[in-house]
């Protein structure tokens, strides 16, 4: 074969390889939210830890296992959601499911964190107008289109505020509000109101529920040392392989 034959080839071959090869599926918005506590560890700004500490997947299942606990297994998975995040802000879509119904969700919701100073940060829900467009949108690219105006329903109710524990570095904790506000517009059961109060480290959350009647009756409170929500990672068991379940 002559020499201008076989270059002729070869560049051949590297325009294909350029133009299939180069088009490598982006990864989904549940694989991007997959740190490490270990790579966050490393962040010391103090909300930007705090964004990486929010967002991941999240199961009960070390504590069931531990414990002789009465609570459902549960999981939820929090994922970034626009790019255009002012430095101040931060918004994520907010999935929770029993680990065997993904495509079932029990919640959806949007939230947004907002620094306040240094040390403290703000924490706002909203609801969706149409959840069931948003099932299992954290295993996309990209989050499917959302207008902040149309399409959610603020609650300021259950607006919290967040502070970083000097005590603990690393670690986040939320206020308990002064007054019983938090009013869970989709619940279907006879908890209307709730009271949270969670903790976040690099390896997870700890949260502290307190749920009330429509005339704010407590009906029951998370007892003892709280209901961990440890993040998974690549390896770990129930770690879902996107688009391949």
């Amino acid at each position: 074969m002559q020499k201008k034959q076989l270059w002729a080839i070869l560049l051949l071959v590297f325009a294909l390889a350029a133009c299939t090869g180069g088009k490598k599926a982006a990864s989904s918005l549940y694989e991007k939210s997959s740190k490490s506590p270990e790579e966050i560890s490393k962040i010391f700004n103090k909300f930007d830890r705090l964004k990486l500490q929010l967002a991941g997947h999240f199961s009960n299942r070390q504590q069931l296992l531990e414990e002789n606990s009465a609570e459902p297994p549960q999981e939820f998975v929090v994922v970034p959601i626009f790019q255009y995040d002012r430095p101040g802000e931060f918004w994520v879509y907010l999935e929770l499911f029993s680990p065997d119904m993904k495509e079932s969700p029990l919640d959806q919701r949007i939230e947004q964190y907002v620094q306040i100073d240094r040390d403290s940060f703000r924490q706002e829900v909203y609801y969706l107008k149409e959840p069931e467009k948003y099932i299992n949108a954290w295993k996309k690219s990209k989050f499917p289109k959302l207008d902040i105006r149309k399409d959610l329903i603020k609650n300021p109710a259950c607006d919290l505020t967040i502070i970083h524990q000097e005590h603990k570095k690393g670690s986040f904790k939320t206020l308990m509000p002064d007054e019983v506000t938090c009013e869970m517009l989709t619940s279907t059961t006879a908890a209307r109101y709730v009271d949270l109060m969670y903790e976040t480290t690099d390896k997870g959350y700890t949260m502290w529920f307190t749920f009330y009647d429509k005339s704010k009756q407590k009906l029951k409170a998370t007892e003892g040392p709280g209901l961990s929500f440890l993040r998974l990672n690549p390896g770990d068991e129930g770690y879902i392989k996107v688009g391949k379940n």
